[in-house]
């Protein structure tokens, strides 16, 4: 057995010494209660001195006593004299006994040798403790710790003093800060460093935790953004929605020497050639990552063959690659007023692997015939490597479609927009619905902010979309025909019955929408009832979507006769990752979007008369959407206005920052 019950020890406990009276005795362990009546489990190896039985049922004043006792003979020991002395005669790791010994003499007391093993444990500049037992640290390691205790007593002071300056930084007026900024005091422009390093390029350090805990309203992310702000050390250029969101626009120097490393594409034997075929895209007028193009063949028995021919950044790109794990890590491109996150560098999504006019490119084509009811009569994939002959705007696509020339792109066009409306109705046959918002294409540079409307409804971009829609269903046909894991996009039946909202009218649209359940991405099989398809994927759009060049890469491996480079279990990852990225950037290209539209009406159009259309009114509260900027805000009014009224209205208050907008009547 060990220690008999009331016996009073002194033990080891969590790296301190702690006095206290054994509850129980067990064969290797004993319970010792201390003064807080808290039982701790001590080894035997634990206890240091055996005081020996208390002699009173209440062993508290006993422990006090001998704590005092311990405590007046710690204030008298001097653990430099005796490492001074152990350096010339015993520089070895000895147990508390001998060290106390040594100290006091072969007489030592029980609090003697209490108070010394106290002394020494908390002597760490000096000592070094090993499994009970103390030994002295040698000069270069005593040099070693003083220093390193000399720093860190530098970087609290420090610390100390950045917390106090980002007190006042938090203080201090923004607007009086754009006049006179703050003044960086020269020993924390490490600490702003260290703060440009986290907000521009994700760098984690000291000064995230001081910003974290500094007592602000902001998050860690906006506080260092106010803070260079207010000191001016904010660059000109940077994008304050991205910094705020932790969002980079560059790539690491690996990344971006993997892609200047790429060569160009010279033609691959294996691909079917389709570079004698007249091809084009049409993309709005900034677009630089071109995913897709379109060709027409007529066979001239009523059938025409459509070519959706695709972007196939694979042909460049390897599964784990520096460029691949950048996809990863940002699998979507990022499209906002003031800039654009690609998801790929520049030299790759925007040149080798676009498909640019006049460029020789490899490319994924979906090769469907169909008769001259849209009907689908035949189809196939294949990688295929063409060179785009006619690059399009919107706008450039719909005057061709109006004009009355008889060119073959003309011809194409028009035949292809015939093609495509009919099969718009095929699909609406089959449940499908079209909701198309139009929207504003916002730009802004130095500081100059540039608006125009954006109607998704026009022919060329239902041509396009259409061709586009077909093309994914024909790939989630094609995967299932051969077993291929894929990532599928669903949507379940809506919960009430819903049409088609065109022209656009925000109160019908709203009305819609609501009924509509989710669309929801599987690595199984399903109806997407929203497009009226029984299968859909997409793939579209491998230069802006990961998981549309993931899917690709399974349709090439198979049609190549290569192993797939996916399971399904590593799908469910990839469209974990997907699902949670694309909501994030929705939700900040949309905040991005309204704040930079509350801007430009801020600064244009505050005392210019507004067209609005009620989308709510309940009881005192009227919710109206501006006709021309589609974005909403409450309207001040005694009246009663009805939803759908269009009012003639004034801006009375508008502050992006708060994504507030107030009218009244005008």
């Amino acid at each position: 057995m060990g220690y008999p019950v009331n016996t009073i020890v002194d033990y080891w406990s969590n790296g301190e010494l702690c006095l206290g009276i054994v509850v129980k005795d067990q064969t290797e362990r004993i319970q010792v209660q201390g003064p807080t009546k808290q039982v701790a489990k001590v080894s035997l190896k634990q206890v240091v001195c055996d005081y020996g039985r208390c002699q009173t049922n209440n062993p508290l004043p006993t422990l006090v006593a001998l704590q005092n006792e311990i405590t007046e003979i710690l204030e008298g020991i001097d653990t430099e004299f005796l490492w001074e002395t152990l350096l010339e005669t015993a520089p070895e790791v000895r147990t508390v006994d001998v060290q106390a010994a040594e100290y006091f003499g072969a007489e030592a007391t029980l609090q003697q040798k209490s108070a010394l093993a106290r002394a020494l444990m908390t002597d760490t500049l000096h000592f070094r403790f090993v499994n009970g037992s103390f030994g002295p640290n040698s000069r270069e390691e005593y040099e070693r710790l003083l220093e390193q205790k000399r720093q860190r007593a530098e970087k609290a002071a420090l610390r100390e003093k950045a917390k106090e300056w980002l007190a006042q930084v938090i203080a201090a007026n923004a607007d009086a800060c754009k006049e006179k900024p703050l003044a960086v005091p020269p020993e924390l422009e490490s600490f702003v460093q260290q703060c440009t390093d986290y907000l521009m390029r994700g760098f984690n350090c000291p000064a995230v935790n001081l910003l974290a805990m500094a007592g602000s309203k902001l998050s860690p992310r906006e506080l260092a953004l106010s803070l260079l702000r207010k000191t001016a050390r904010l660059p000109k250029d940077a994008d304050e929605f991205l910094l705020a969101n932790g969002i980079h626009a560059g790539f690491t120097m690996e990344v971006n020497e993997f892609a200047d490393a790429l060569k160009p594409y010279e033609g691959d034997g294996r691909r079917e050639s389709l570079d004698g075929v007249e091809s084009f895209s049409i993309d709005d007028k900034w677009t630089r990552e071109i995913d897709d193009a379109l060709s027409l063949t007529d066979n001239g028995d009523g059938t025409y063959v459509v070519g959706i021919h695709l972007s196939n950044p694979s042909s460049f790109v390897s599964k784990g690659d520096p460029l691949d794990q950048a996809a990863v890590d940002r699998p979507l491109s990022l499209y906002l007023p003031t800039t654009t996150v690609t998801m790929f560098p520049e030299r790759l999504g925007c040149d080798l692997a676009s498909l640019s006019q006049e460029q020789l490119r490899p490319a994924m084509s979906v090769l469907a015939t169909l008769d001259d009811e849209g009907e689908l009569v035949d189809w196939r994939i294949a990688a295929t490597q063409l060179r785009v002959t006619h690059r399009l705007t919107y706008i450039q696509a719909d005057e061709i479609l109006e004009a009355n020339a008889d060119d073959s792109l003309t011809k194409a066009l028009k035949t292809l927009l015939r093609l495509s409306r009919r099969r718009l109705a095929i699909r609406e046959e089959c449940g499908a619905v079209e909701f198309n918002r139009p929207e504003l294409k916002i730009h802004v540079q130095d500081d100059e902010i540039t608006v125009e409307r954006e109607d998704q409804d026009t022919p060329s971009h239902s041509l396009v979309g259409e061709f586009m829609i077909l093309a994914n269903h024909l790939a989630a046909k094609y995967a299932l025909r051969n077993d291929l894991p894929i990532i599928y996009r669903c949507q379940e039946m809506a919960y009430d019955d819903v049409r088609s909202v065109r022209p656009y009218d925000p109160v019908e649209f709203d009305l819609q929408v609501r009924k509509m359940k989710r669309t929801r991405l599987s690595t199984y099989p399903e109806a997407h009832a929203g497009l009226g398809l029984d299968l859909y994927t997409q793939i579209s759009s491998p230069l802006r979507r990961y998981a549309d060049m993931v899917i690709q890469r399974q349709l090439c491996a198979h049609l190549a006769g290569e192993p797939l480079p996916y399971t399904q279990t590593e799908l469910f990852g990839i469209l974990d990752n997907v699902d949670r990225t694309a909501s994030a950037n929705r939700a900040l290209e949309r905040e991005a979007r309204n704040f930079w539209t509350l801007e430009y009406l801020r600064r244009k159009c505050q005392d210019t008369v507004l067209r609005a259309i009620v989308v709510r009114a309940e009881d005192r509260l009227v919710l109206a959407e501006l006709q021309d900027y589609f974005v909403r805000g409450i309207i001040l009014t005694r009246d009663r206005p009805e939803v759908g009224d269009t009012l003639d209205v004034r801006i009375q208050e508008v502050n992006p920052k708060l994504n507030r907008l107030v009218m009244e009547l005008a």
